[in-house]
């Protein structure tokens, strides 16, 4: 007994294997073997994507619990972390995946308490989510049952945001967060986006060899399957998801062989795909165990600054110049009579050395070495400083502008500290331009706080969008004007540029223009 308990993970997985075997051996090894050789190679992209989708929306619920609880961590490492962890479901009751909350911890410092309640949640929302499924798939009394573990599940959420998150350090303000039923809704609905691509595999698996299994009802297998198998506490359910699933496909018409040839497929896509990338990431994050602080947006843009300008097409760059710089030019006086300005985070130098081509007189600021000495580099007129200390005097300014940049800033705290060191340099009556990433737009701000980052490295996934109303209340700076623009995504083919201009000044003068991706805020200083 005590062997058994010592080796128990592994004995888990010979009764799986032990478990596989007997369903090979009543479908037939040749005809199993036959059946595979069937199978058209150019599925195994599909389901592996199917996969890949389902771990990528599940890392991005992960995220945007971890948001909710307080904890900004930079989106890339944090992936790294994530997919270190899927090796946890070859664990009983998937426990090995609290080295998620460990790895946080070690690296940044996250508490473990936290980080494993956030994993509690994950485990009852994956719960609601596979259950709602099947409760809309399923027919009969399944649907019944489904429902009612939806019901449970959600409960569950419920009384551990509520009761558990304050006992292990989570703040009350995140607390009230979870409590709002849109809070809920949308981490729901996310999880809903990550299972719906997995519970499609068995009809894809079904298809790849020439079966047909409707979606609904392959949704329906799987949910209930994946559902009913974890409730065992086995390793991925090891020896019992395989097995239900084979029944429930059964039922639904299929022979004894191709139902095991399907679930045979399905689990290695998906169980086995996911433990593979596991073991790659869990090896290189031991490799680097280490702890790391989130990078300074200085530390940051030194690094990417020989990358900057391929974060986006060149046609893309020139359109957002272009918008950005009007707005700017129409907000002034026309040059000399705007005096001199300062261009806050003025990266390559680009709006610089533009603005100095109109006939105003414009020197650049950026934290970045990297990109400051490019800047120079391409003609502009730039030193080297910090957004809350600047090197001006008081009162020294006409207009100061600003594109992208406050968002990067560390917090709130630091926004308003930026905002107050701007007022004192510049001269009463000056001007404050700032473009700024519209939060407004719910899936727009999807796509910037969890994709974006994982495609581009000029934001980390720990920014502090500004929403607009955060300048109305300044102190010294009084709100003149606000203007949104532009709808284009920042991946459009230069092809297309032309067409969907036309569509962007009707979006912009129709009712959508607050969703738009940019806003442009015009301020002044008081006396």
């Amino acid at each position: 007994m005590a062997w058994i308990l010592q080796h128990a993970n592994a004995v888990l997985v010979l009764f799986g294997a032990v478990v596989a075997g007997c369903w090979i051996y009543l479908t037939g090894a040749p005809e199993y073997l036959a059946s595979l050789s069937r199978i058209h190679l150019a599925y195994i992209p599909l389901l592996l994507s199917l996969t890949g989708a389902c771990i990528l929306m599940r890392f991005v619920r992960w995220q945007y619990l971890l948001r909710r609880a307080g904890v900004r961590i930079e989106t890339r490492p944090s992936l790294r972390i994530y997919l270190a962890a899927l090796v946890g479901i070859a664990t009983p009751a998937y426990a090995g995946e609290m080295i998620r909350s460990l790895l946080l911890y070690r690296k940044f410092g996250t508490p473990v308490r936290v980080a494993t309640w956030v994993l509690l949640l994950e485990r009852l929302l994956d719960v609601a989510a596979l259950a709602l499924i099947g409760a809309l798939t399923a027919t009969g009394q399944w649907r019944g049952v489904t429902l009612a573990a939806f019901f449970a599940a959600a409960g569950l959420v419920w009384v551990a945001a509520l009761r558990l998150g304050p006992k292990v350090g989570v703040p009350g303000t995140a607390v009230a967060d979870l409590r709002r039923a849109s809070t809920a809704a949308q981490a729901l609905g996310i999880s809903l986006a990550a299972w719906a691509p997995a519970a499609a595999l068995v009809t894809v698996a079904a298809a790849s060899f020439g079966a047909a299994v409707p979606l609904a009802a392959g949704s329906s297998v799987f949910s209930s399957a994946t559902l009913l198998g974890g409730l065992t506490l086995m390793p991925a359910g090891v020896g019992w998801t395989g097995s239900l699933a084979i029944f429930h496909l059964q039922s639904l018409g299929l022979a004894l062989g191709q139902s095991v040839v399907v679930i045979s497929i399905v689990r290695l896509a998906s169980t086995g795909a996911a433990l593979a990338a596991g073991l790659v990431f869990l090896v290189q994050e031991l490799r680097s165990l280490r702890r790391v602080a989130s990078e300074a947006a200085p530390v940051h843009f030194n690094e990417i600054a020989g990358q900057y300008q391929d974060q986006f097409a060149s046609h893309i760059w020139n359109h957002l110049l272009e918008r950005k710089i009007g707005f700017i030019t129409a907000s002034l006086p026309k040059p000399p009579s705007a005096g001199l300005g300062l261009d806050l985070g003025c990266g390559l130098g680009q709006q610089c050395l533009t603005m100095n081509g109109k006939g105003y007189r414009v020197i650049g600021i950026d934290a970045s070495y990297g990109l400051a000495r490019q800047a120079r580099a391409a003609g502009a007129v730039v030193v080297t400083g910090d957004a809350l200390q600047l090197p001006v005097r008081d009162a020294a300014l006409d207009f100061v502008y600003t594109v992208g940049v406050l968002h990067h800033l560390p917090g709130r705290a630091a926004q308003q500290a930026a905002c107050r060191e701007i007022a004192r340099v510049l001269k009463p009556g000056g001007l404050l331009i700032v473009h700024e990433t519209n939060p407004r737009n719910p899936l727009f701000r999807f796509y910037m706080g969890y994709l974006f980052p994982l495609l581009k490295t000029i934001d980390t996934g720990i920014e502090w969008w500004l929403e607009p109303e955060f300048w109305g209340a300044l102190p010294r700076l009084r709100l003149m004007n606000l203007e949104y623009f532009t709808f284009l995504p920042d991946f459009i083919p230069a092809v297309l540029l032309p067409g969907f201009r036309a569509v962007e000044q009707r979006l912009e003068g129709s009712f959508l223009k607050p969703y738009a991706v940019h806003y442009a805020a015009i301020l002044c200083k008081t006396a």
